[in-house]
């Protein structure tokens, strides 16, 4: 009878828990076997993906992955903003054994494919550094080189369920994804778009600029660019975004009081979703994309100096922005990180063809 008694109880909490999305179940000890299928139907009926709330891993707060030459540590958010979610420190142990990538010293400012921003048009208090407060659990998943950062749309004062995959790939890769679903419409205001701003806080470099194959102007030919985010735009704040060559300037109101990251430059604009930069002790730094511009979506870089010239440590950073939200529709992009010596630019582009022709998967 006792245990009986407890599976009622058991049924009753789990009933009173489902009904905060206004789906009525009338609990019974007989109907068990249907719970789980219930459940599921649930999920996707709220918009929540499986992903978000089942991840097949071990949740911790740090963790240590070395496969081929890199050496990488991840982090959650439990401790952000002291300590930043995403990649907290990056090694290649073959080229530059006791060099990090990222600012070793500016705790606060160190890291690397940091989420750091979810951005709209209009003024809101929400469009400063709401991904680093809050929960955004860490989890190691069963193939060991990949982790994965999870956060529910409870956590998310825009109402964005979200999930960022990173996978540590040899020799010297970092393959990531990352997905969302936007659930409140209204958050995103008349302009409808939604810009989500991913940094990475750089140790020393050899040279300041993102390197990106590009057009000065409208006709122009394609060519390398050494983009150094000058002065000129009356909301340029240490630094600037290129977008893509097809792409228009992103409209934002008037009394906006967070601009840095909306505007761009009208010229130069890249053509191909990757850029390079000249690190410390000879090695590169390479970002590319699945996704350069469309009606949906798009890839725009970003490049702020805020401790330069005090410290040539640059934020290399880059934006995916949806054009226009959708209610629950799961959006999202691919990319790839290289860390490793820096050959030549060829070296670069090749590096980007390999990606593009064979793409890793990440997740299924």
């Amino acid at each position: 009878m006792r245990e009986l008694k407890n599976k009622k109880v058991f049924l009753n909490v789990i009933c009173s828990e489902l009904r905060f999305k206004g789906v009525s179940i009338i609990c019974s000890w007989k109907i068990v076997r249907i719970f789980t299928f219930g459940l599921i139907l649930l999920l996707f009926s709220t918009s929540v993906s499986l992903a978000d709330a089942f991840v097949n891993g071990e949740k911790k707060t740090t963790i240590l992955i070395e496969n081929g030459d890199l050496s990488v540590i991840f982090r959650d958010n439990s401790t952000s903003p002291e300590d930043l979610s995403g990649i907290q420190s990056l090694f290649n142990k073959k080229a530059s054994v006791d060099f990090d990538a990222y600012d070793p010293d500016s705790k606060g400012a160190s890291a690397g494919l940091n989420f750091e921003h979810i951005i709209s048009g209009h003024k809101s208090p929400f469009n400063k550094f709401t991904p680093r407060r809050g929960r955004y659990d860490l989890f190691h998943l069963p193939d060991r080189n990949t982790v994965m950062l999870v956060r529910s749309r409870e956590d998310s004062p825009w109402d964005i369920s979200s999930t960022f995959a990173y996978k540590v790939t040899k020799p010297h890769y970092i393959d990531m994804e990352f997905r969302c679903k936007i659930h409140d419409l209204s958050l995103f205001g008349e302009y409808a778009y939604a810009i989500f701003f991913f940094a990475n806080y750089m140790n020393d470099v050899e040279e300041i600029p993102l390197n990106f194959l590009g057009v000065e102007r409208a006709g122009a030919y394609e060519k390398w660019i050494a983009a150094e985010a000058p002065q000129g735009h009356p909301d340029w704040n240490s630094g600037g975004t290129y977008r893509h060559a097809n792409a228009t300037a992103l409209e934002y109101d008037k009394d906006m009081q967070f601009r840095l990251n909306s505007w761009s430059y009208d010229y130069p604009r890249f053509t191909k979703p990757f850029y390079y930069g000249r690190a410390g002790q000879g090695m590169v730094f390479i970002l590319m994309f699945n996704k350069t511009f469309s009606q949906d979506d798009q890839i725009r870089f970003s490049l702020f100096k805020f401790k330069v010239p005090r410290h040539p440590r640059p934020a290399w950073d880059f934006q995916y922005v949806i054009n226009k939200v959708e209610k629950d529709r799961e959006h999202g992009f691919k990319g790839r990180l290289v860390w490793k010596r820096f050959v030549s630019r060829q070296d670069c582009l090749k590096e980007y063809e390999k990606w593009q022709s064979e793409p890793i998967a990440i997740r299924d």
